[in-house]
């Protein structure tokens, strides 16, 4: 009996993760009155892996003991940290309680999934994040960041022009992303950075050079 649970199971998880590949936005559909289960964290991550925005819901959150609303909060928070940029909404599918707060919070979703920023806006903000807590070096050389572009949307893509890409470390990269978040809604999208050198002109003019900061 457990061998044709655990096969269900797999056979669930695969099916997911066809559907989850074709998708753009997920509801990550969590029991609210009982323990969260490792199907839960995985099918989290095949939505981390394909770069999705996201929507956490709670259901059965009107059986859930009043005295524990904050830990569970806590624990989704601390169990799908690779979600963090997805927003949390509580319901019962059962009485409909707040139910209707899904479609607005999924067309709001899928607006910041969409957005574009200028790129004298961006640059600005990066500019304004640098001055903050400048790059740290590498091997004792300086690292620049001349310039910053999205290229795509669904999720945003940020482009980072600089002398060495390779010098960007996932620390800053957490940081430039919490800037933008700070700056620009994008609640429930993740953002990605690519790193890039200016494309392999050795002696740009000097207008090109200029680090932002």
């Amino acid at each position: 009996k457990r061998g044709k649970i655990l096969g269900i199971e797999k056979y669930a998880l695969m099916r997911t993760e066809e559907m989850l590949e074709t998708a753009d936005i997920a509801l990550l559909v969590l029991d609210a009155s009982v323990p969260f289960m490792d199907l839960d964290e995985k099918i989290a991550g095949f939505v981390d892996k394909n770069r999705m925005a996201c929507l956490i819901v709670l259901n059965k959150w009107d059986l859930a003991p009043k005295e524990d609303y904050e830990k569970i909060i806590a624990e989704v928070r601390d169990r799908f940290k690779f979600l963090s940029y997805a927003p949390i909404v509580t319901i019962s599918a059962q009485s409909k309680q707040r139910v209707h707060k899904i479609f607005d919070m999924l067309l709001k979703i899928n607006e910041n999934y969409s957005q574009r920023i200028s790129t004298g806006k961006l640059n600005e903000v990066i500019r304004s994040a640098l001055r903050r807590h400048t790059l740290p070096s590498v091997n004792g050389m300086n690292i620049r960041l001349y310039f910053a572009t999205q290229y795509d949307i669904r999720p945003p893509r940020i482009a980072l022009i600089m002398n060495k890409p390779q010098g960007l470390h996932f620390s800053y990269r957490r940081y430039l992303t919490n800037r933008l978040r700070e700056e620009f809604n994008f609640e429930g999208t993740p953002i990605l950075f690519k790193a890039k050198s200016r494309g392999g002109d050795k002696k740009p003019r000097p207008h090109k050079t200029r680090a932002l900061w």
